[in-house]
């Protein structure tokens, strides 16, 4: 019996470590580049790069570091999209394939450019804050709150907090 197990723990140990840790027909690759301000040529730090695939569905991704550098490893075989993008430029776009021969990408410099959004018009419009505390006092102010519409001044006050009101009749 203590053969037999012996055996057995020597097959399965043989065993397990014969098979691969990883896929040795799946090749993946990597992509890096580095991001500018195309109007400063200055390096943008924190931009968003996203690898898509052929059907648009996110793969993987990344942010650029604070050089503007950014690298991408283990990305599958095949037709890819990188989409950069950062706050108040505009979305840059490229097709890479990662395949034969191709399989460590630089783009090199990218440069984005600024989209500025102008408006018509702007407005302001101030609330005074619902309760205000003073040294001697606190002060509540009703305002439009709808939630103090009510027919009288009595009902208004019991939705006040700290306020309690004696019915009277």
């Amino acid at each position: 019996m203590k053969q037999l197990f012996t055996i057995c723990a020597l097959f399965f140990t043989i065993l397990a470590s014969a098979q691969p840790s990883e896929r040795p027909d799946l090749k993946t690759g990597s992509i890096s580049g580095r991001v500018l301000d195309a109007k400063l040529n200055e390096p943008l730090p924190y931009v968003n790069v996203i690898i898509k695939n052929s059907a648009g569905e996110t793969i993987t991704g990344g942010i650029t570091s604070d050089n503007g550098t950014f690298t991408i490893d283990k990305i599958p075989e095949g037709k890819v999209m990188v989409n950069i993008q950062y706050i108040g430029f505009k979305t840059e776009s490229k097709e890479i394939t990662i395949g034969k021969g191709n399989y460590k990408v630089n783009l090199g410099d990218i440069s984005l450019l600024e989209e500025a959004e102008g408006l018509d018009e702007v407005t302001v419009v101030a609330e005074v804050s619902t309760i205000q505390q003073k040294v001697d006092r606190k002060i509540i102010n009703i305002g439009k709150d709808l939630t103090t519409s009510g027919p009288t001044a009595s009902d208004i006050m019991n939705n006040l907090p700290s306020v309690s009101v004696d019915q009277q009749t």
